[in-house]
């Protein structure tokens, strides 16, 4: 499906994801960040450290349940991601920016299935959707006592590719109750999520979730032609308990659709 676009596409594919690769090498200074705290996190799974950062609101009660946001690339949207929430004057939500203490593997983490094309490796997101469920969240909610009312996923490109994924396989737990997929990876590995969420529909009418997708109007033919047919797909689909929001955004490419897709998201979401 899609593959001669697709082909087209890994080009400009290869160099979004270098260039975000390049980009997370560089950690922002997070120190200054009223309310936010900082620890590394080993994983068994992707045998990996991961920096994690977590923004408590200003009147942060332990005895209060929370809607938790995580981040992925967390490297580097963290930053710009506690300014929105400042901004949102909400003081219900927690954020967790999920990053890397060291080598970034998001090429790694954030797709599945392997893809022997990709100039790097890939097809680590089982293990790493693993260290989500059987590591970090635990440590949010046990560790840090965190309670949540419940749990938002945000991703951007292959993290948003990842983010959708997660909605639709059906071997592992989706802890998310929200996702905002923002100019998601629609072309990896052939555009499999389209045959991924076939295969959920063949035997599921129901998906008790809030989805938000995006896409910004100036990131190329091939990206806003899998988005448009992947909203169009499950608008179609009706599936029970989905609330479905979708936006393409207005002179909007793909390296500045992340921050505006996650404000939008919050808003739209929460």
């Amino acid at each position: 499906m899609f593959k001669k676009i697709t082909q087209n596409a890994i080009g400009f594919l290869c160099l979004i994801i270098g260039s975000l690769v390049l980009n997370s090498c560089e950690k922002e200074n997070i120190s200054s960040i009223k309310n936010s705290r900082s620890f590394t996190l080993e994983s068994k799974y992707t045998n990996t450290k991961y920096e994690i950062n977590v923004l408590y609101p200003e009147t942060y009660t332990p005895s209060n349940s929370y809607r938790t946001v995580y981040i992925l690339d967390g490297d580097d949207y963290y930053k710009e991601a506690t300014d929105v929430v400042a901004e949102s004057n909400k003081e219900d939500i927690i954020l967790i920016g999920i990053g890397y203490d060291g080598k970034n593997r998001r090429g790694i983490d954030y797709s599945y299935p392997k893809d022997n094309d990709f100039p790097t490796k890939s097809g680590g997101a089982r293990e790493f959707i693993n260290f989500i469920n059987n590591e970090l969240i635990p440590y949010i909610e046990n560790e840090l006592e965190i309670k949540s009312a419940d749990k938002t996923l945000f991703g951007h490109s292959l993290g948003g590719y990842l983010a959708l994924y997660l909605l639709f396989q059906q071997q592992q737990p989706n802890p998310f109750d929200n996702i905002i997929a923002a100019s998601s990876n629609f072309m990896w590995y052939d555009a499999y999520l389209f045959d991924l969420e076939q295969q959920y529909f063949n035997i599921n009418d129901t998906l008790n979730k809030n989805l938000y997708i995006t896409v910004g109007d100036l990131e190329g033919a091939s990206i806003n032609l899998f988005y448009n047919a992947f909203k169009n797909k499950i608008n179609q689909r009706s599936y029970i308990g989905l609330t479905l929001h979708s936006e393409r955004l207005k002179n909007i490419s793909h390296r500045n659709s992340p921050i505006i897709s996650f404000k939008k998201g919050l808003y739209t979401i929460l």
